[in-house]
């Protein structure tokens, strides 16, 4: 099956939730240049990721490369194709699907919301208002001067509300063909920039000066013309440090969430292989003393396996929790369990240190991490002849489906947050230019950063997203 699914105006909520879902199961993702890239991270693990962007003078894949694309991946399993916007809306949707139908190939249309209104609507101006526009009429700017098949003269007759698609670079022909055929220069115009998204900006003046307006901006960005533009209003805040994050997805919402005055874009450089499935046949959990979390992931595979072995959670009723820090408590949290220890500095040292001054000579510790983690932890509960069993759960992998995407985003990125050694790594390996400001979650992540040859701008205090955050903050005053 392909789903076309449209990816929104710019901003990731405004995807649909049926557009979420098909992303979800997704085995294939075929994504255009304005999908917003935070979409791509609720992808699969093991999901294929192909860019197909279209920038003006720039065609990664022309369109009748995407159409066999399409075509030879439908054969994998649910192929996406994310296309911004609505597919159907100037999106060329319609000749994917006549490929689709001559392969006899099964599709389904997930509609998207449109820039054309959409865009408008963050600036408060309708595309439709009683008494000032009972019509809005949406047409591509994308056309050669000279050769343009638009009907300008109707156009100008047409006393609704004029949405230009892609008409940056024709603005100037726009003006002059609707001034010639009767449209009072006088006429309200907006330019709309990056609609929906942190970066988003609007400028406005009349029909004579439209040119001189688009000059000022840059693509995507729609043309508006019409007295609804002397509604509009700012209610939408402008971001303009944009910062990408490469955690976990846990982590990066999080990061979201202690960031909204700025631009988060979410790019998880890594993916978690859950391993050593028989964990409960090899080792009675019921034995241990303590058990310890060294992330989030640990803890969510942790308590997947105890339900797939139809391990009753009473087995843990007299075993104690330790944790690294806040994010791996509130995991823990979640299966209705409080951590015992949890440091105050969230870091693998302080978590060792906290483990040997707590736990006596008689106590049996299980540590759950990550297969190619730091050895930190182990390393000083050996030194301390502390009695603990190494169980790794899973290991983390560079995901290099996201190479590509990655260097898209970076064009236009301030920092970059690190929150692990292994997304350092990751970033070593894909990242195309060193030329950006790196932000480290921590001493470890930065020492571990500095081993793969980054050089990282700043550390945070401590390891949690406000921190991370809060740092950057204070370099942007």
């Amino acid at each position: 099956m392909v789903y076309l699914v449209g990816a929104g105006p710019g901003d990731s909520g405004l995807i649909t939730q049926k557009g979420l879902e098909c992303i979800k199961k997704a085995d294939v993702i075929i994504y255009d240049h304005l999908a917003n890239p935070t979409l791509l991270s609720y992808a699969k693990n093991d999901c294929k990721l192909i860019y197909a962007g279209k920038i003006a003078g720039n065609h990664h894949m022309v369109q009748e490369e995407i159409n066999k694309t399409l075509v030879e991946h439908s054969r994998l399993g649910n192929v996406v194709r994310l296309k911004g916007g609505d597919p159907f809306i100037f999106g060329r949707g319609g000749e994917e699907i006549i490929a689709l139908i001559e392969n006899n190939i099964d599709y389904e249309i997930v509609p998207g919301i449109s820039s054309c209104y959409s865009a408008a609507e963050y600036c408060s101006i309708p595309v439709t208002h009683r008494g000032v526009a009972t019509s809005f009429h949406v047409i591509t700017g994308h056309e050669k001067v000279g050769n343009e098949t638009v009907n300008y003269s109707a156009l100008a007759k047409l006393s609704g509300t004029l949405v230009f698609l892609m008409g940056l670079s024709s603005a100037e022909n726009i003006s002059n063909k609707l001034i010639e055929n009767g449209k009072s220069e006088n006429t309200p115009v907006a330019v709309i920039s990056s609609g929906t998204t942190p970066r988003q900006k609007c400028v406005t003046g009349t029909l004579n000066n439209l040119s001189a307006l688009a000059k000022q901006m840059t693509s995507p960005a729609i043309i508006l013309v019409g007295d609804v533009v002397n509604l509009k209003q700012d209610w939408f805040k402008q971001k303009n440090t944009k910062i990408l994050t490469t955690a976990t997805p846990l982590m990066n919402k999080s990061i979201k969430n202690a960031a909204t005055d700025f631009d988060i874009t979410e790019l998880p450089l890594i993916k978690t292989v859950p391993i050593n499935f028989d964990l409960f046949s090899k080792a009675d959990i019921a034995h241990f003393s303590h058990i310890v979390f060294t992330s989030a992931n640990g803890v969510k595979i942790f308590f997947e396996y105890l339900q797939k072995s139809k391990t009753d959670i009473r087995t843990l009723r007299d075993t104690k929790f330790a944790v690294v820090g806040k994010k791996t408590a509130d995991a823990l949290e979640s299966y209705g369990i409080y951590a015992d220890m949890v440091p105050q500095i969230h870091s693998g040292l302080e978590l060792a240190r906290l483990m040997c001054e707590k736990c006596s000579k008689n106590d049996n510790i299980l540590l759950i991490r990550a297969e190619n983690g730091v050895s930190t932890i182990p390393n000083i509960l050996s030194e301390n002849n502390v009695n603990f069993t190494d169980m790794h759960l899973y290991r983390t992998e560079t995901d290099n489906s996201k190479q590509e995407l990655l260097n898209l985003c970076l064009n236009d990125t301030d920092y970059v947050i690190l929150s692990s050694g292994s997304a350092a790594k990751a970033f070593s390996e894909m990242a195309d230019t060193s030329n950006v400001k790196l932000i480290s979650i921590g001493n470890e992540t930065t020492k571990s950063a500095e081993k793969c040859g980054l050089k990282i701008y700043k550390t945070a205090d401590n390891a949690t997203a406000e921190s991370i955050i809060d740092c950057i903050r204070r370099d942007t005053k």
